[in-house]
């Protein structure tokens, strides 16, 4: 465990993409994100940040960085206790990261939305 919090801990990722690769995990059982209670939501941007920072020391500071939750067996999930994965990036270490999450998905040309138009969706709201 390379720290914690009161409802996280921080600890190495098994299988790393890349060095510095770590894990934020919920000391609670909890499958989805959408599980967590408001300590434990209110939380996770500050482990995120230590978590970060944990990581810059280790292994230095990195261009860039994929933060990731695969909630749900669809998604990729492979184990059922939430995690969120803290991935160190570096220009040139995949051969176009523009798609970024969205190279998991078949048939995804990055070309194809960026600067889309998104009109079609300006009647969701987002409200609680």
């Amino acid at each position: 465990m390379l720290g914690e919090s009161a409802s996280w801990y921080i600890r190495l990722d098994a299988y790393p993409a890349n060095p510095g690769h770590v894990e934020l995990v919920t000391k609670r059982h909890v499958v989805s994100t959408f599980d967590l209670d408001g300590a434990e939501s209110a939380e996770l941007y500050g482990v995120l940040c230590y978590a970060r920072n944990l990581v810059e020391a280790k292994v230095g500071r990195p261009d860039g960085w994929t933060i990731g939750i695969n909630d749900g067996e669809a998604a990729g999930r492979s184990i059922d206790h939430l995690h969120v994965h803290l991935i160190p990036r570096h220009n040139g270490d995949v051969l176009d990261p523009r798609g970024g999450i969205r190279q998991c998905a078949p048939n995804c040309d990055p070309d194809a939305w960026t600067g889309g138009d998104l009109t079609a969706h300006r009647d969701v709201h987002l409200e609680g």
